[in-house]
């Protein structure tokens, strides 16, 4: 492979790859998703190093933090800090905000209120030290401990949620281009527009959402519903239902615990959204099936 030196070397068109079809070798250029990892302080105190997608900092980092029960809403923050690479756009962010040329990756949240020593939200209620270590059910109980249980009522049609996977990859911009790269999609009303974040992390692209949700004064998001491009686990039901989001659909699969704590906070869970199917996991009164009637489990 005669080429084989300028493998994965960059320009500004993208990066520079040997592409193999066949027998046939050429050179190409390709797009990658961008990951760097993100330094998030709270008032200049490191609190978690996250890799991620840069340019939505502020969204991803406020999101985190409401995930984690440390900010309820936009009064919670009196300034922020953070590097201008980070954050493509200020518009929307009505908080005083502070960029700083020489910082990179790097988000620094200072609150109205100083936190308290310990651990963070749903996590305080886990047990300090256990022989057995944590299982599922100490984790099931600790989020139940302090997330109240979601109050949205609103039912989606079985038809309309069939669209989200086209709709989500639709408005996958990033995706389209590099091919590695999670999204979520947020629709806060039925025959709403369907808001997107995409990110390298499953996680964080929800994360962005609710953060983006919490910067407009908007949760909880009791009337909305949530698609996943990807695998649902534990985290993502436990931010969805720290938003107040009642409903929560993803393409792939849920875990065993994220079933758990779905039931549990009164989340709609639904996996393997594809084509006209899916599977309701839990609470399956805010899906309206029309005329359709379940048939028995084989």
């Amino acid at each position: 492979m005669t080429q084989q030196s300028r493998l994965g070397r960059s320009d500004q068109q993208g990066l520079v790859v040997t592409r193999i079809d066949g027998l046939a070798v050429s050179l190409a250029r390709d797009s990658v998703a961008r990951e760097e990892a993100l330094q998030l302080l709270i008032d200049e105190r490191p609190l978690a190093i996250m890799l991620r997608t840069p340019g939505c900092d502020v969204e991803l980092a406020l999101g985190l933090l409401h995930s984690e029960g440390v900010v309820k809403c936009r009064g919670d923050v009196s300034e922020l800090r953070l590097a201008p690479s980070g954050q493509v756009n200020l518009d929307g962010i009505d908080l005083p905000v502070t960029l700083d040329p020489e910082a990179e990756n790097l988000v620094d949240v200072h609150l109205a209120t100083p936190l308290p020593e310990g651990a963070l939200g749903w996590q305080r209620a886990l047990p300090s030290s256990s022989a057995c270590g944590i299982c599922g059910t100490a984790t099931l109980e600790a989020v139940q401990a302090v997330q109240a249980n979601v109050e949205g009522t609103v039912v989606w049609p079985a038809r309309e949620l069939f669209q989200l996977p086209e709709l989500l990859l639709e408005a996958q911009r990033a995706f389209q281009t590099t091919g590695g790269l999670h999204a979520a999609g947020l629709l806060r009303a039925r025959g709403g527009r369907l808001e997107v974040a995409e990110d390298v992390g499953r996680h964080n692209a929800v994360d962005k959402l609710i953060g983006r949700a919490l910067l407009r004064d908007q949760l909880p998001l009791r009337d909305a519903c949530m698609v996943v491009s990807g695998r649902t686990g534990f985290e993502i039901v436990q931010k969805a239902a720290a938003a107040g989001i009642c409903l929560l659909a993803s393409i792939s699969a849920p875990s065993s615990l994220a079933v758990q704590v779905a039931e549990a906070t009164g989340v709609t869970l639904i996996g393997f959204l594809r084509g006209q199917r899916c599977n309701v996991y839990t609470h399956p009164q805010r899906v309206e099936l029309e005329s359709a009637q379940p048939g028995r489990a084989g």
